[in-house]
């Protein structure tokens, strides 16, 4: 986790990114610190102490114990080049998590108006140990970095310096001297201007701890001499016959740091022990040597760092300005890598000029919490509605995008199976008792008589049908329908049926009007056409069919072309409203008016609307301004719809007479040589069988108040997407992606069951497949967004 914060702890930005393998760099560090360290013991005082104890790096098998000083210094060189090397490959690489952290780091540079720090925050020591300041981007914009634990909390507890001067107080603790030569450290602090120092040499721990727990308090403690790191505390020696350990005075630390004390400098050896207990007690910044440092080094990088620092430079800058001259040291590579600075992030590295001025009392304290709470409210505040924003616009787009291709008719195939899967999913419905169909079986074919000179191109001859009518007539049926094709002249001997097409207005007959010079149609009866208004015994029989080849809409009207060499059926209604339209005569429901009539039928107390050519479910082209179109409520009983019987049994006088008085009766045959055969959303189904669903639609919307199937507009069908999609840009603004998706699922299954239920109770199709997108859509574009943005 890297986070970006300006000097005047104002959080700036916050990343998370992930670096690939890079197993031969902890190798070459290992190298080289054993190369250092001989170094140091060759020709260089240190300020660390030969003990047993080693850290548990493995050495590099390369390394041989009995090369010379000559060796060593050449082979560090080298090593100091590797690693350098390897590092800047590693923080160049281009994988995209960790290509976003560099991108916004060098925004954030490139924009810095006030200085700006690096704060790495790793709990693995091996981690802080890497050259991080290699790094191009801080090499670029002379940017000092730093480290922190995971986990961080404010000291808050006020300080009292009404007592003390405007000076800086520096307690400065000079320890164990063996091999070292602390003079140079204690003249750089005594040269300082504005402090008030306070030097104890080789203390004793009793007189230690008691002048680091003075009341007036600290603002810097200042240690040199020898030091030593053991597991996440360190050692400090105070002579050659004591030592304390950080973790053995913790609670006079603690007291120190309530004190004032802002600063821990401990320019002795090894002292990640050290940082790792000081940042745990709180305190706000300490600066140590990672690794075992020459007495000239230093002392050198204490008076560089206080020359920069007490002229009022902030504090990673003075750092980092004193590591960078650590070059002169040539004899030893690799000596700009020791000092680091560790930091708490609740805390603002103070500079020479705010340790002088007196600590704020606790009002003030009070008042900068209370600030600093509005400011974070604030900040949140902002995010939150930022988020929402988002979330919102990216709604919309999906929304309005979901829409436009909608209106191209780009999903009309995914809205019509799920509209069919909605009719297929109905609770079944009873058979239709108003309606008897008459099936001209494979049987009944067989089994007809025929002239020798007719064959059997015919599922139902001439004779037969004639016989079959008039045995119907007798037992009184209201309407009598003929879906078989007569588009010829009768032979005279059939005269009885010939009467029935001329003149018998219970009996109605089809034609097909067709669609072009290519398909001119078929024509009626030539006798039908020869009696008295017979618009009103011949319909059309003309099916619309949609892209995919199934029936859904049901053909009422149309305007033949006028030119009967175009066509030859001129009819204008079709043959299931002319069936209705004769079946509710009887009651007084049909008028005459109706039967001219081109758009909007009434039939009693029902309209029958017709599809609206303007609709968002089909495309324009399939909605003919000319055509009156309803959507076909099939009835819910698979492939049947009303009573069925066959030509031998109503020859044989067999059929239930109460199944044929007064009910509308189909002839017609189901085999598919002689009938043809539509798709439809319940599999295939013969003309005679969707012509008794589209008879059955009309007269029992009027009859039973059957629902039929009606649709919203497009405005409120638009807002019903927009809607769906706010739901799923908000799922994304509250839940974490996978628990938005959890959450995603019930709801459409809600979308779902919702637009079932309003089918089957008020028969109106909805949308089901553009809002089920539109709030996917807009869930992962708010998604990547907020990943995209961090936000």
């Amino acid at each position: 986790m890297l986070q970006i914060k300006t000097d005047d702890n104002c959080l700036l930005a916050e990343l998370e990114g992930q670096l690939p393998p890079n197993p031969g760099l902890e190798g070459c560090y290992v190298s080289w610190q054993t190369r250092f360290r001989r170094l140091q013991g060759a020709s260089q005082s240190s300020r660390r102490l030969n003990t047993e104890t080693e850290e548990a790096w493995e050495i590099d098998e390369s390394f041989q114990s009995n090369s010379s000083a000559v060796d060593d210094f050449s082979r560090c060189q080298r090593l100091v080049r590797d690693v350098d090397k390897r590092m800047k490959k590693w923080l160049q690489s281009s994988t995209p998590k960790w290509q976003c952290i560099r991108e916004r780091l060098r925004v954030e540079f490139a924009q810095g108006e006030s200085e700006i720090r690096l704060i790495i925050q790793t709990k693995n020591p091996r981690l802080w140990k890497l050259p991080w300041h290699v790094w191009d981007l801080l090499e670029e914009y002379h940017t000092g970095l730093g480290y922190t634990l995971p986990g961080f909390s404010a000291n808050f507890t006020p300080v009292n310096r009404s007592s003390r001067s405007n000076k800086v107080r520096i307690l400065a603790v000079l320890g164990d001297q063996r091999n070292l030569n602390l003079q140079p450290d204690q003249e750089a602090i005594r040269k300082l201007k504005g402090a008030e120092v306070t030097f104890l040499h080789q203390p004793r721990s009793t007189q230690f701890i008691k002048t680091l727990r003075q009341p007036k308090g600290w603002d810097i403690l200042f240690f040199a001499g020898h030091s030593k790191t053991e597991e996440t505390t360190g050692r400090i020696y105070l002579s050659e016959k004591e030592s304390l350990r950080l973790d053995e005075f913790k609670n006079t630390l603690k007291e120190a740091i309530n004190n004032g004390l802002k600063i821990a400098v401990f320019n002795s050896c090894d002292g990640l022990g050290l940082a790792q207990e000081l940042i745990q007690r709180k305190i706000p910044v300490a600066i140590v040597m990672q690794e075992s440092v020459p007495d000239v080094v230093a002392q050198s990088f204490l008076k560089e760092f206080l020359a920069e620092y007490s002229t009022g430079k902030p504090l990673y800058k003075s750092v980092y300005q004193a590591q960078q001259r650590l070059e002169d040291y040539q004899e030893l590579p690799g000596a700009t890598w020791l000092p680091l600075i560790f930091q708490n992030l609740a805390d603002v590295p103070p500079s020479w000029q705010q340790l002088r001025q007196p600590t704020v009392k606790k009002k003030e304290i009070e008042d900068r919490e209370i600030s600093e709470a509005k400011v974070l409210k604030n900040r949140k505040q902002r995010r939150r509605f930022l988020r929402i924003i988002m979330a919102v616009s990216a709604s919309l787009i999906a929304a309005f995008l979901v829409i436009f291709i909608r209106d191209f008719g780009q999903l009309e195939f995914l809205e019509l199976k799920a509209f069919d899967h909605f009719m297929r999913s109905r609770p079944a419905e009873t058979l239709d008792s108003r309606m008897l169909i008459v099936d001209i079986t494979r049987q009944d074919v067989n089994t007809q008589i025929r002239p020798p000179n007719e064959g059997k191109y015919k599922s139902l001859n001439d004779g037969y049908l004639e016989e079959l009518i008039e045995k119907l007539a007798v037992l009184e049926p209201r309407v009598i329908g003929l879906t078989l094709d007569r588009d010829y002249q009768l032979k005279p001997e059939y005269k009885r049926l010939i009467n029935r097409f001329k003149d018998d207005d219970r009996f109605i007959s089809q034609c097909d009007v067709g669609e072009d010079a290519l398909d001119l149609g078929r024509a009626p009866s030539p006798h039908a056409i020869q009696g008295a208004n017979w618009k009103h015994r011949i319909g059309f029989s003309d099916q619309v069919i949609d892209t995919d080849r199934i029936i859904r809409r049901q053909l009422l009207s149309l305007e033949p072309p006028g030119d009967r060499q175009i066509s030859p059926c001129q009819s204008e209604l079709s043959f299931n409203l002319l069936m209705a339209f004769r079946y509710l005569a009887d009651e007084g429901i049909i008028t005459e008016e109706i039967y001219q009539e081109r758009r909007d039928f009434e039939l009693g107390n029902v309209t029958l609307t017709r599809l609206p050519m303007n609709t968002t479910i089909y495309d324009d082209q399939l909605i003919d301004v000319a055509h009156a179109q309803l959507l076909l409520n099939y009835r819910a009983t698979g492939g049947e719809i009303a009573p069925k019987t066959s030509l031998t049994e109503v020859l044989n006088g067999s059929v239930d007479p109460a199944l044929v008085k007064d009910k509308i009766v189909l002839i017609g045959t189901s085999v598919p040589e002689f009938e043809t055969v539509y798709s439809t959303p319940y599999g295939e189904m013969s003309e005679i069988f969707l012509q008794g669903h589209m008879i059955s639609q009309l007269v029992s919307a009027v009859k039973d108040q059957r629902q039929l199937l009606g649709w919203w507009p497009d405005w409120k069908e638009n807002i019903w997407i927009l809607v769906w999609a706010l739901v799923g840009g908000l799922l994304a603004r509250w839940f974490r992606p996978a628990i938005a998706v959890g959450v995603a699922v019930p709801m459409l299954w809600v979308l779902h069951r919702y637009s079932y239920i309003l089918l089957i109770e008020q028969g109106l199709w909805i949308p089901f497949v553009p809002p089920a997108l539109a709030l996917a859509a807009a869930l992962i574009a708010t998604t990547l967004i907020y990943r995209l943005l961090k936000v």
